[in-house]
Order: structure tokens, then C-alpha cells, then sequence
């Protein structure tokens, strides 16, 4: 197994499971937490042995493009993958443009780990 640090933005308890899962399935043992909210990020942000961040694009209080920003005026030069079923390409380019990674759909998991892997080699 190998071991994975990742901060998950995510309000959606379900969701959160499937991408646990996929994680899990592909060899990976997460060291996760959960947060969602601008604060809960910070907070998180505060430990260092974070690996990688993915952050559902849109919840309640909280969005995508908030996290990334929130990540980058923490000065934190970590990954940052966009899992979500909501947003269309056009979106998705910009905020790669912006600063993110990587995008995936929540609706098809499949490219989780591919995109995990990629922006873990960088």
C-alpha cells in the first residue's frame, strides 16, 4: 500500500466515500481529512505533511476556485485536483489556467488516480 496525505474539500459524505474508494482500489492507503469551509482549509493547510488536495467544485459556503485560492495565499505548493459531476470543460480550462491541476469528473471516478499519480510525478 502506499500511503497517501490528502486533504479532501468536500460536503458530500457519499462522495467522499467513492473517492476514498478509488483510492483505495488503486493501491492507496489515504490519510485523509475532510474539510469545507474556507477556515477548515487554513486549518488543514497548517500541517505539513499534506500531499495533495481535491476539492469538490461546488458546496454550500465553499467552492473550487475559493480552495485553490485559499491554497495559494497560504503560500503551500501542493497539487491541486477539481473532482466534480457539475462544472463543463470551458470551466474546468480556466481554472487549470488559474492554478489547478487537474480536473476530473465525480461522475466517473476512473481518472482519479491517473490524475493523483500525474500530479504526484510532477
Amino acid at each position: 500500500m502506499n500511503h497517501l496525505n490528502v486533504i479532501i474539500v468536500e460536503d458530500n459524505e457519499d462522495d467522499l466515500l467513492l473517492i476514498l474508494l478509488a483510492l483505495k482500489k488503486a493501491g492507496y492507503e489515504p490519510n485523509y481529512t475532510q474539510v469545507q469551509t474556507r477556515t477548515g482549509l487554513e486549518a488543514a493547510l497548517q500541517d505539513k505533511h499534506w500531499q495533495v488536495v481535491i476539492s469538490d467544485h461546488s458546496m454550500p459556503t465553499f467552492s473550487a476556485p475559493e480552495a485553490l485560492e485559499t491554497l495559494q495565499k497560504s503560500g503551500r505548493k501542493l497539487p491541486f485536483i477539481i473532482a466534480s459531476g457539475t462544472i463543463d470543460e470551458e470551466f474546468a480550462a480556466t481554472i487549470i489556467e488559474n492554478g489547478a491541476d487537474d480536473y476530473i469528473n465525480k461522475n466517473d471516478l476512473s481518472g482519479l488516480v491517473p490524475a493523483v499519480k500525474r500530479v504526484l510525478a510532477k
